[in-house]
């Protein structure tokens, strides 16, 4: 008998009451970010409304979070976060309930990774920054870590490749770069060993970086 999925998904899920709470009294992060998607193409404008995605984006300030929720205010948004965030008992409290998942960006473990898994085949949509670090706003993006690429694969769901940059100021809107969805088994094949996953880590980098040039020419 197949054992239950602790992580699956419901509209209505009293366990995630406090992050309910906490992503809609966010909701003036809607008018100040006034969020304007980009799509680079018709593919990209089918939101995944329901189902285990991994979304992938560049990690520029400790504010892309807020972005991203801003972004897809229409899912629940669990994000992979730094372990050193829930260092005490009140930012453990709310990071926690806020959907992160700390992780040893050093030593990942095998059960965070495998509840990260987990909570993909459960039907949630998971944040990832596969640079590993914040670049404070520099324009050169780092190059990504295996780990979204393990994460997609073994919970066979979708990446959802996104962009930004800094606005600049708070009078323009934030534009967000929309990728095309990418299914790895349909791209690289049911079976991907250690070449493979390093085939399919740098294409992710490659579409990132096409996602900045699409916004570099829409500026």
């Amino acid at each position: 008998m197949k054992k239950k999925n602790p992580y699956k998904a419901h509209f209505f899920n009293f366990k995630k009451f406090l992050y309910d709470i906490f992503k809609w009294s966010g909701w003036p992060l809607f008018f100040w970010y006034r969020i304007k998607k980009i799509y680079v193409s018709k593919e990209a404008k089918k939101k995944i409304r329901k189902g285990g995605a991994l979304v992938v984006s560049n990690h520029l300030l400790f504010s892309d979070p807020m972005v991203l929720h801003a972004t897809f205010w229409y899912r629940r948004l669990h994000f992979i976060v730094m372990k050193e965030l829930f260092d005490n008992k009140f930012r453990a409290f709310f990071f926690g309930n806020s959907g992160c998942i700390p992780v040893d960006r050093e030593k990942p473990s095998l059960k965070t990774i495998r509840e990260i898994v987990m909570r993909l085949e459960g039907g949630n949509m998971v944040a990832i920054f596969p640079e590993g670090h914040i670049s404070w706003g520099e324009d050169k993006m780092s190059p990504f870590k295996s780990g979204a690429i393990l994460m997609a694969y073994q919970a066979n769901v979708p990446i959802i490749p996104v962009y930004r940059e800094i606005r600049g100021n708070a009078w323009k809107r934030q534009r967000i770069v929309m990728g095309e969805p990418i299914n790895l088994k349909e791209k690289f094949g049911e079976n991907m060993g250690m070449d493979k996953i390093e085939e399919a880590t740098k294409y992710l980098f490659e579409k990132e970086l096409e996602l900045k040039e699409f916004y570099k020419r829409g500026k």
